[in-house]
């Protein structure tokens, strides 16, 4: 299975330029790509206990930029402004339990944003370069409350990506 460990966003009306989505917003916080179901039975059960530790917080997903550039944009994204060091000490946990669980270690460093397209067309880079543009209209901060994390499964199709959650994993001070 293609499975990852996240935070749910709540959905993104109004972000920019015929934003679609076929499967919920989340913010990454571990991408484990393809392991088999042992191994992801494995970091479910590791996860909850180390996870409902962590307190409960809030970010602020505000401006755009782009992968690996805004010049020449591969992924167009959301960045975090405030609660940036919560979602990196998050993100720190499920590292240690997912590395230490037996899944494969990924160095890339962990960067908080939130996807909002990949550009992959003509029509998707012209779509980047408007909302890239300096004199672009961004959607307005948004305040996200973290009081839980997932375990997704992910598939893809022709459609898209969809999204089963696997786990959830109430922080400390969240509700059931």
């Amino acid at each position: 299975m293609r499975a990852f460990v996240a935070v749910e966003v709540p959905g993104r009306e109004g972000e920019g330029a015929g934003a679609t989505a076929s499967a919920p917003e989340h913010l990454t916080l571990r991408f484990l790509g393809e392991i088999d179901s042992g191994l992801a039975d494995r970091l479910i059960e590791r996860l909850g206990p180390a996870l409902a530790r962590i307190a409960r917080f809030e970010f602020v997903l505000d401006g755009v930029g782009a992968f690996p550039s805004p010049h020449r944009p591969r992924v167009v994204w959301r960045g975090v402004t405030e609660g940036a060091g919560e979602l990196h000490a998050l993100a720190r946990a499920v590292r240690e339990v997912v590395d230490s669980g037996g899944a494969s270690e990924d160095a890339s460093p962990f960067v908080p944003h939130v996807t909002l397209f990949r550009v992959r067309s003509s029509r998707d880079r012209e779509r980047a370069a408007r909302l890239l543009a300096p004199q672009a209209t961004l959607p307005p901060p948004t305040r996200v409350p973290v009081t839980s994390v997932q375990f997704v499964e992910s598939r893809l199709s022709a459609s898209g990506a969809h999204h089963e959650v696997r786990a959830r994993f109430p922080l400390a001070g969240a509700g059931p």
